[in-house]
């Protein structure tokens, strides 16, 4: 669409305005966010006060510069024609830096399920779980810390007994929230009553692979879980944990992924923590597992501030309330919800890559993998073999 034909205010001037999918976000640059598509935009200095003016409708600049700028952003999305001005306004500030972009909210520790590899430790009644208001709390800050996805998870995250309070908190929020599920709870009626934007199956192997890690009856289950949130028009993604009983399996589970209309595949290892310490025989080579990683796709891949390795812009909240670098790192906490994220965040130990014991040409691209796995098979400092496999260096 060209400016031309966009709205025209009451003095025949074009007008555009920001979807409301879109929002400013001040980070290492500033930059437009779209929840909806998980897309990323930095933008200059100088474009900041029209996109702020664009909440509400603004006239489209005559220079050519500027009606260039409104073409691309009518493109993308980022702006679309406005009739009249409206009452928005955009709220938005300098996040920390580096900035917190990524937040894995762990929000309960039940679960109705055993998985052989996970490392949050075993279900049981007295699991650990965060109350409302403390959710309600971390998400608030986190919007305005200029956190860009929330990734909402357990235990099992239906579990939470104040689920639905929380599914409606994250609804219009300017984050993109997505919830990371088993699927045996998603029938018809959850699927449609969701409003987070992206829900995430796990989906492990093809039958009996995939119940070796998570039990009988579990992947006809998740399958159909993934065509129910599929049919309810939500973006739906599977994530796939390599372990030794699926490697065979990852053809089909290719067809099957792309078969549910999946926007995105995240494939993973599992690392030696919790329950996987008493299963290593799930452990897959790293040279065997490492080529499966470069079948995932999807998932906007944001530009990092540079000369950080992996984890640069995560951090997880433990449903006992402390907050890490990751989940992997719940035992070294950071700070706690009771002391809020931006204390946290300010504590957190990072690593750049300059620290590290690797250097090959594709350092920028992997970032030195996965802290936490590198640390089991030798160092903090060492290499990810994993990523080291994948990409072709070993």
């Amino acid at each position: 669409m060209s400016p031309e034909e966009a709205g025209t205010g009451a003095g025949g001037s074009a007008l555009v305005r920001m979807t409301p999918a879109c929002s400013l976000k001040l980070l290492e640059e500033p930059a437009v966010y779209n929840r909806e598509t998980d897309e990323l935009y930095f933008v200059s200095d100088e474009a900041v006060p029209f996109l702020e003016s664009s909440a509400s409708g603004v006239a489209v600049p005559g220079d050519d510069a500027g009606r260039a700028f409104v073409d691309f952003c009518l493109a993308e999305g980022i702006l679309e024609p406005a009739g009249a001005p409206a009452a928005r306004k955009l709220e938005f500030g300098q996040s920390p830096l580096p900035s917190l972009r990524y937040l894995l909210l762990h929000i309960t520790g039940r679960c109705n399920l055993a998985c052989a590899h996970c490392f949050q430790g075993e279900p049981g009644a007295a699991a650990e779980e965060l109350g409302f208001e403390d959710i309600r709390a971390v998400i608030a800050e986190f919007e305005g810390m200029q956190g860009l996805r929330l990734m909402v998870s357990g235990g099992e995250p239906l579990l939470h007994p104040d689920f639905w309070r929380i599914n409606d908190l994250v609804a219009g929020k300017d984050i993109r929230s997505i919830l990371l599920t088993n699927g045996l709870l998603i029938d018809d009626g959850t699927a449609a009553r969701l409003d987070f934007n992206e829900v995430q199956v796990s989906i492990d192997g093809i039958g009996a692979s995939h119940e070796s890690l998570r039990g009988p009856g579990t992947f006809e289950r998740a399958v159909a879980a993934a065509r129910r949130l599929a049919a309810a028009g939500v973006q739906l993604s599977v994530a796939t944990m390599i372990h030794a009983g699926n490697v065979d399996d990852f053809g089909r589970l290719e067809e099957l992924v792309h078969g549910l209309g999946a926007r995105e595949w995240s494939i993973d290892l599992p690392s030696p923590a919790g329950r996987l310490g008493a299963n290593r025989g799930l452990l897959v080579d790293p040279a065997v597992a490492g080529p499966l990683l470069n079948l995932s796709f999807g998932g906007a891949i944001h530009e990092p501030a540079p000369g950080y390795a992996c984890g640069a812009h995560l951090m997880a909240v433990m449903a006992g309330g402390a907050i890490a670098r990751c989940g992997f790192y719940g035992g070294e906490p950071a700070g706690s919800v009771s002391g809020g994220l931006a204390a946290a965040w300010d504590r957190v130990r990072r690593t750049t890559l300059e620290e590290l014991d690797c250097d090959c040409r594709f350092l920028a691209e992997c970032r030195g993998g996965c802290r936490f796995r590198a640390a089991e098979d030798g160092g903090e400092r060492g290499v990810d073999l994993c990523q080291c496999y994948r990409y072709g260096v070993k």
